[in-house]
């Protein structure tokens, strides 16, 4: 059946995800049209234990269509993912969108492509450029390294933990209680579970499940009457007062640069060309006494964490 106007959700396990899907379609503040799609559909669960990580492998953490959690070999994944998004690219989607962090296998189309670790990367990389100590939960205890594809992040950052058992995350969230921020850096975190870690650590909070609906929000271009959502409009009350009132119009252009919109999409959401984008956004941030958006954001997601 033709995709056209429709999007596609991606998971590395198996479709549905009832657990993902539904939070992602409220923070776009509608429902579009879209269908659910796994790399391991079709498999049996003989089938995908065959393929169980080795001590050699690196590995990706999944669920399946019954609920199940499993740890598969990140290769075999990542083959059948490439496929299946080969496969996607052709059938006339709106929008392709990657259901995982911990995929770093390029994945070239043609239809645009929210792919989730990417999407990770670009969100966090003005903070890393600053002094923002970041912390970072991951599922996998393997994947806490260098290796795992964040560089230089995790030398910067200085602390980072790793839980698989909800159990484990309040001890997961004193560890990190010197970070400025928190990543939960994998879609299968929830809200709840995200609230559970800034009680425990008294730190701010951002999970991979927003930064994917905020790339998300920036690609289907949504039309100009639509609010602003709730992580921007969040983020931009974190922040100190101005030393000048902001317009109605500032707040609204700087609450969805929190949101990680670019000047083009922006524009676009709001039926305004992106060079009146560009200065309302710097006349905004002048009130508050920086041309940088990295030293901005930055301000908004630590500001109060030092009160």
């Amino acid at each position: 059946m033709s995709g056209a106007g429709r999007i596609a959700f991606i998971t590395i396990g198996q479709a549905p995800r009832p657990d993902i899907v539904p939070e992602l379609l409220e923070r776009l503040g509608e429902a579009p049209p879209h269908d659910e799609y796994g790399a391991l559909d079709g498999l049996d669960a003989q089938e995908v234990a065959a393929h169980a990580p080795t001590a050699a492998e690196g590995s990706l953490y999944t669920r399946l269509a019954d609920g199940r959690h499993i740890t598969v070999a990140a290769g075999f994944v990542e083959d059948r993912l490439r496929d299946l998004v080969a496969w996607l690219d052709g059938q006339g989607y709106a929008l392709l969108v990657l259901l995982s962090t911990g995929v770093y296998r390029p994945l070239p189309t043609a239809t645009p492509l929210v792919h989730g670790q990417r999407a990770v990367d670009a969100w966090i990389a003005a903070l890393v450029l600053g002094d923002c100590r970041i912390g970072v939960i991951y599922p996998l205890e393997a994947q806490a390294h260098p290796a795992a594809g964040f560089g230089t992040l995790m030398q910067n950052a200085e602390t980072a933990a790793a839980t698989g058992d909800v159990r484990r995350l309040d001890d997961a969230a004193a560890r990190l209680a010197a970070a400025d921020l928190i990543l939960m850096h994998s879609v299968g975190y929830t809200e709840a579970m995200a609230r559970q870690v800034a009680r425990a650590s008294g730190r701010p909070v951002v999970t991979a499940r927003r930064i994917i609906a905020g790339t998300m929000r920036g690609q289907l271009q949504p039309p100009p009457a639509r609010p602003v959502s709730s992580s921007g409009a969040e983020l931009l009350a974190r922040l100190p007062p101005p030393g000048e009132r902001l317009t109605p119009r500032e707040r609204d252009v700087l609450a969805h640069v929190l949101d990680g919109q670019s000047n083009k999409a922006l524009g676009r959401l709001l039926g305004i060309s992106h060079r009146t984008v560009e200065i309302h956004r710097a006349r905004a941030m002048a009130k508050f006494g920086t041309g940088s958006t990295t030293e901005l954001i930055r301000r908004a997601l630590i500001g109060r964490g030092q009160d």
